[in-house]
């Protein structure tokens, strides 16, 4: 697989605490499997990188309108949901995306914190930006909106 430097155009939107509602469980369940599918885009993750979408996920503006700690314990949850049987994790996380679909303010920031997730590594490689794509599917986003790459030609 081919990285690829993380040079993408950020979008601008309103602050998060704009566009998120504290609490709202929808929301941080959408948050957290989107990160958690771009985490195991290439099917695993590695303590090394589990390690760096955590750190990376404690950055993201959007997870301190849930509260950190939360988050990350989702997070965590989710990511073993997947070790454990990966069909039911993917599943379960596209059910909370979807939930989201047609909310453009937050799925939009949530993408933007999945390609951040992404990029954590240096690189955002194929997998990661099919994932990615796949994510604007469900919320029914177009990526140019998104600010993301073209997809890949087939």
């Amino acid at each position: 697989m081919t990285g690829h430097r993380s040079g993408l155009r950020r979008p601008q939107f309103s602050t998060p605490q704009d566009v998120w509602t504290p609490g709202e469980s929808a929301q941080l369940d959408a948050l957290v499997s989107a990160c958690a599918l771009v985490a195991l885009a290439d099917g695993w993750v590695t303590s090394d990188e589990r390690r760096s979408a955590l750190e990376r996920m404690r950055r993201l503006d959007a997870v301190s309108v849930f509260g950190i700690e939360e988050a990350l314990a989702a997070f965590e949850s989710l990511v073993d949901r997947f070790m454990r049987d990966p069909d039911d994790g993917v599943a379960a996380a596209e059910a909370a995306i979807i939930r989201l679909r047609g909310h453009a303010g937050p799925a939009r920031l949530i993408i933007d914190a999945a390609c951040r997730v992404a990029a954590s590594d240096g690189t955002f490689d194929e997998d990661e930006q099919a994932t990615v794509l796949r994510l604007c599917e469900l919320f029914d986003l177009d990526p140019r909106d998104a600010a993301l790459p073209a997809a890949p030609q087939t």
